[in-house]
């Protein structure tokens, strides 16, 4: 995790300077960009490890890059924002972003979000040892070490995020999580009581492997509680 390269999209130099000050404080190399139109050859270009990206750029704004470079790397991308607004969280963890953090905002909790996300690249040996390394549950099959997940023999896109979660729970079947539980495997890192994220998750999860998203039969809401997955189908 020391010394992983970090891609920053932020066009306020101050903030882009605090940024950079603190990342390069915990020991990690920083790659700083002022605006999206060159984003995805960057992100070619350097590979970073781990994307900062604010959501209010010039030209394109941080939800277009995140779609247009999503198709070019797996690597967590966090979101900044001022904006509070609800709707704009879950659009930009729709998009395929695993985070999302509104500003002002503590740089020691930015530290530890990029630390968190940089810790789990990789499933647990626990998680493979409970699931196998391939586990077939109904319509899906999981394959835990080319990390790919098909539907009906089809293959379908997750997010880095969206396939621990679908792993993490198709390992454990017929247990119950809370969101706080999913929130510190997936995300190693307390909630900050941020269910929203874990909500957004499962919703584009179950338009992706269920048949019926409206409906699920997979990943079924336990009221008051969370989630579990069901495999006896």
């Amino acid at each position: 995790m020391i010394g992983a390269k970090i891609l920053v999209i932020e066009d306020d130099p101050e903030i882009k300077e605090v940024i950079r000050l603190y990342l390069e404080k915990n020991g990690f190399r920083v790659v700083q960009a002022e605006d999206g139109q060159n984003a995805a050859h960057i992100v070619m270009e350097e590979q970073p490890e781990l994307i900062i990206l604010d959501v209010l750029l010039p030209g394109k704004n941080g939800f277009e890059v995140c779609q247009e470079i999503r198709e070019r790397t797996q690597a967590p991308i966090l979101f900044l924002s001022c904006k509070k607004d609800e709707t704009d969280k879950i659009m930009g963890l729709g998009l395929g972003g695993d985070d999302y953090m509104t500003k002002p905002f503590s740089p020691n909790e930015l530290i530890a979000r990029v630390k968190a996300h940089l810790r789990r690249p990789h499933l647990s040996g626990g998680e493979k040892e409970a699931g196998g390394a391939k586990q077939t549950i109904g319509s899906i099959q999981i394959d835990r070490l080319s990390r790919v997940v098909r539907v009906n023999g089809g293959e379908v896109t997750l997010s880095r995020k969206e396939f621990d979660l679908l792993s993490f729970l198709a390992s454990r079947p017929e247990q119950t999580f809370s969101h706080e539980q999913l929130f510190r495997e997936i995300w190693g890192q307390e909630s900050f009581n941020d269910t929203r994220t874990i909500i957004v998750h499962v919703s584009n999860l179950r338009k992706k492997i269920e048949p019926d998203p409206s409906n699920p039969q997979y990943i079924i809401n336990v009221h008051g509680v969370g989630y579990k997955f069901i495999s006896s189908l």
